[in-house]
């Protein structure tokens, strides 16, 4: 056991710097400040107020529909009206674009929709741009609700994506996003798709009804806190190629494949977390996937509470598909069959080296 908590430390280190460059990431957002106001009224063009506005103002928009796509290259405010404003794309692409270095960008109380064809994302954002996004609702776009690429940092609150025809949301490269008090349902694919070497953190978030809740991969670092993934089409979480998922609080529920699905050198560190009534396997975890699990529930799940890359759960580890990875647990609750609440089919999968599985795993009726 203190072998393998020490083959941990490294993991724990690299929790702690993500988390330094993540506040870092987020000090660098615009604070919200007011600058001169500019008002678009129906029939105006949000497009031409832009070109217009000098650095710091205030877009004003009018309640209503506005048709047209946006690209935003300054720093300025757009801010909807209260009553309810739409900014429908009018033509392939983005609805709205935000790019450059040195741009700093919040849209207030906005619906964007109507983003066409091949990348016709809600909101892209792209360079080095931040981009603050404040009570808006993204849907009915043919590719994403936002795409974030390149370096660019965004910070969602209180935002619904949804019902957009591939992912919710789609971080490319090295951005950073922020996401609290927001909704990510009912899109056609995968509700967050995060890649290469991208971040993101959610806070008080609900992840529901897409096709999946949430893919990580290549070397993606992504924390969720109070945060539910459920009612998805297949996997709640799919950590691949060296990701990292950091659980805090969240619950993993109703998801018709397994609640997690580790594999290819990802890592899971899951605290507090309840992982209930998916489909399959509450956590399944193969190749060499490395996964802690403190003070966690895991109840209700079809087939087994934790499989470790075993397709059957008797008689140890499959020889022919070797577990080389490792599992460590302090306070977890996982009952099987024998209790009521229990998983279906077993609590653990298959016995551990040794038939015990480490400490930290309490698991009756098996």
């Amino acid at each position: 056991m203190k072998h393998q908590l020490a083959r941990l430390m490294p993991l724990a280190i690299l929790i702690g710097l993500l988390t330094t460059v993540w506040e870092y990431a987020s000090s660098k957002l615009p604070a919200s400040t007011e600058g001169p106001a500019v008002l678009v009224q129906q029939g105006g063009s949000i497009q031409a107020a832009i070109d217009d506005a000098a650095s710091g103002t205030t877009i004003v928009l009018e309640a209503g529909a506005f048709r047209e796509s946006l690209i935003i290259d300054r720093s300025v405010t757009v801010r909807g009206s209260p009553d309810g404003t739409v900014l429908e794309g009018s033509r392939f692409g983005a609805a709205l674009l935000v790019i450059g270095d040195d741009t700093r960008v919040r849209i207030e109380q906005l619906t964007v929709t109507g983003g066409r064809g091949f990348r016709g994302h809600g909101i892209q954002t792209e360079d080095n741009a931040a981009v603050e996004l404040v009570g808006v609702t993204s849907t009915g776009n043919s590719w994403c609700g936002v795409w974030a690429r390149d370096r660019s940092t965004l910070v969602l609150e209180d935002c619904r994506l949804t019902a957009n025809k591939t992912f919710g949301l789609y971080t490319w490269d090295f951005a950073r996003v922020e996401l609290r008090d927001c909704v990510i349902s009912a899109n056609g694919t995968h509700g967050i798709v995060a890649l290469h070497a991208s971040e993101i953190a959610l806070l008080d978030c609900h992840i529901a009804e897409n096709w999946s809740g949430l893919w990580a991969w290549d070397g993606v670092r992504l924390r969720a806190t109070n945060t539910d993934i459920t009612d998805n089409d297949t996997q709640g979480v799919v950590a691949q190629n060296a990701a990292l998922i950091e659980l805090a609080g969240s619950s993993v529920s109703n998801n018709a494949d397994c609640g997690l699905w580790f594999c290819q050198s990802s890592r899971g560190v899951l605290r507090e977390c309840l992982i209930q009534d998916n489909g399959r396997d509450g956590v399944l975890i193969e190749q060499d996937g490395i996964v802690e699990f403190y003070c966690c529930t895991i109840l209700g799940n079809a087939w087994t509470g934790i499989r470790a890359a075993a397709p059957e759960c008797v008689g140890g580890f499959d020889p022919a598909s070797p577990y080389k990875g490792w599992i460590v647990g302090e306070a977890n609750v996982v009952p099987g069959p024998g209790s009521e609440h229990g998983n279906h089919e077993a609590a653990l999968c298959p016995t551990y080296p040794g038939s015990l599985w480490p400490p930290g795993f309490l698991a009756e009726g098996r």
